[in-house]
């Protein structure tokens, strides 16, 4: 989560198993900790709601995973958990009340476990630390069929989950599917403009 000018923006992905947010995006690992704020992980956590929402989840479960192993173990692994994180968590919910948006947010929970239950179904999305947090288990389970979006901009972007294949550019071999599932989700989130504002509202 950062601002660009006037916008807040939030790197997002979408697939048919799983839909995590992105407090921080292309950082080295070590400058992680020290950018994870409260206000990025409630701005953050604030756009996947509008994203699930504008997915026609009225009320949707999010879950906020941790950064720190088992989420800290109570200070032992980190305390960015009580220090950032669970204060982002709760500026988040006074941001939804006062927008008169309904979701439920956990955490933050252990990574491993936050991704598991989503997978599952036990939520309907979720907020990850770090780029590699949210992009390992996307590629994993869904390479080629999870879209990339940016949340918070004053247009909807979407994008495919890979980068530019320059060494098949011109040889008329590249798979567009993943092109294709960008475009359907631009379409269905033009569609939902009705039932969920994603863009920043300043």
């Amino acid at each position: 989560a950062e601002r660009l000018g006037a916008w807040e923006v939030v790197m997002a992905f979408r697939s048919a198993m799983l839909t995590p947010s992105l407090v921080t995006t292309h950082l080295p690992l070590a400058r992680v900790p020290s950018a994870i704020t409260p206000e990025a992980v409630a701005t953050s956590t604030y756009w996947i709601v509008r994203l699930l929402q504008a997915l026609n989840i009225a009320s949707p479960r999010v879950v906020i995973a941790a950064l720190n192993p088992h989420a800290g173990e109570g200070g032992l692994l980190g305390d960015e958990e009580t220090t950032r994180i669970l204060p982002g968590i709760e500026m988040a919910r006074k941001r939804m009340e006062l927008d008169h948006v309904a979701a439920l947010l956990e955490g933050p929970v252990g990574a491993e476990t936050a991704f598991r239950k989503h997978a599952s179904g036990d939520y309907d999305g979720v907020v990850a630390m770090y780029h590699d947090q949210a992009t390992i288990p996307c590629k994993l389970v869904g390479f080629g069929k999870t879209v990339n979006v940016t949340l918070g901009l004053p247009i909807i972007r979407t994008s495919v989950d890979h980068g530019t294949g320059y060494d098949i550019a011109g040889k008329g071999s590249a798979d567009p599917a993943a092109m294709h599932h960008a475009m359907d989700l631009a379409i269905r989130l033009a569609q939902a403009r009705g039932r969920a504002s994603l863009v920043t509202t300043t």
